[in-house]
């Protein structure tokens, strides 16, 4: 298990960047949204201490499926909280409300794996691991902005809703001397009775 001390460095590292989001839909319901959506993302630090607001935003492609008007938008957030007594990260709904962002009811929790960093070669080969999903590989980032090499700290998690299930996957590529953020992924793939999905975000640095 990392450190706490490496994932508040992680978390932190989230929050000092605009994060270019893709984030690529597949359905087994044609109705449902399928292809790939383009956007942003930011972590804001949180008045509660080891909280941070997550929030994504982006234009609604035509190409996605079901017909779309043009203009419109699609938005998310999220609360993302280090917990005070575990080495774990947990995700939260936030509430509709007006007001500052509070966290409602949990999304999925996840841990990160026992080998904390995983080499380039090692991430890029893995499989699903039985009860959960492999992690997908984050973006490739240039040298001078990784030095000579980049590690990956990959975490997993599921959440059952009512019936369906969400099995989730994170890869966080990270300068290793430094703990610092250079690109991240993560891969949710959800079963149900009447559902069969699978969401792989990719996120960069922004220009």
């Amino acid at each position: 298990m990392p450190s706490r001390q490496l994932l508040s460095t992680l978390l932190t590292s989230l929050s000092n960047t605009r994060w270019s989001l893709t984030r690529t839909l597949r359905s087994d319901n044609p109705l449902d949204l399928n292809g790939e959506l383009r956007g942003t993302a930011t972590f804001t630090a949180q008045p509660s201490a080891g909280d941070w607001l997550y929030c994504e935003e982006g234009d609604m492609p035509t190409n996605v499926g079901i017909p779309m008007q043009p203009g419109l938008r699609w938005s998310k957030k999220y609360i993302w909280r280090l917990g005070q007594d575990s080495d774990r990260i947990s995700v939260w709904f936030v509430k509709v409300a007006s007001g500052p962002e509070e966290a409602d009811y949990l999304f999925h929790d996840f841990d990160f794996d026992v080998d904390t960093l995983v080499p380039e070669e090692k991430s890029a080969a893995q499989k699903d691991p039985g009860e959960f999903v492999a992690s997908p590989v984050p973006p490739l980032v240039q040298a001078s902005d990784a030095g000579n090499e980049t590690s990956v700290l990959n975490a997993r998690g599921n959440h059952l809703c009512i019936n369906d299930m969400y099995r989730t996957a994170y890869a966080f590529r990270i300068e290793p001397t430094t703990g610092q953020v250079l690109s991240w992924a993560s891969r949710h793939v959800v079963k149900g009775p009447k559902k069969g999905q699978e969401i792989i975000n990719r996120y960069e640095k922004g220009v």
